[in-house]
């Protein structure tokens, strides 16, 4: 028998596919990359991403962390880093790349640690807004809390955790 989701109407071959997927809708786990800060709404989204972080990835990689040595060096400053992303990141102090857009003031910032951070001068510790009441969360684990508290009907089929985030990000 198959199940449906009341926020997207997708549909599910058994509850337990259904409520993994209630997850990605409601941010119960926010999985945040830790090569670069991006969020991603399911561990599966993480693992895929991190694919992309190939070199970064590996046992060797990770190594390095651990034993200082730094092979990533920065062109235009000669700063070194155990892993790739790190120079990558670092590198938008040159480039002047800020990629994360905050939706309240339009004020960008080079990393996702950073938007947060600023986001929180704007409502005290909420970087997620609720789309449906506007009311504001400080987490998506509480955002999955308080989507649960609008009638099903109030809440657009459309609806996502992304949505709620109050900024944009254009990596």
């Amino acid at each position: 028998m198959a199940v449906f989701c009341l926020l997207c109407a997708k549909r599910f071959q058994t509850q337990k596919a259904l409520q993994q997927h209630m997850e990605v809708h409601a941010g119960m786990h926010s999985y945040i990359c830790s090569h670069c800060d991006r969020p991603f709404p399911s561990h599966t989204t993480l693992k895929r991403h991190l694919r992309s972080h190939a070199d970064d990835g590996t046992l060797r990689g990770h190594k390095r962390i651990h034993t200082g040595e730094k092979p990533y060096e920065c062109n235009s400053c000669g700063k070194r880093f155990s892993l790739k992303h790190q120079l990558e990141t670092h590198y938008r102090v040159h480039t002047g790349e800020k990629p994360f857009e905050c939706k309240l003031c339009h004020q960008r910032s080079r990393d996702y640690s950073a938007m947060i951070k600023h986001l929180r001068t704007h409502n005290g510790a909420s970087p997620y807004q609720c789309t449906v009441c506007q009311d504001f969360c400080p987490s998506l684990a509480a955002m999955q809390k308080h989507i649960k508290t609008h009638k099903p009907e109030d809440v657009p089929p459309d609806w996502r955790i992304e949505k709620t985030y109050l900024y944009i990000c254009y990596v």
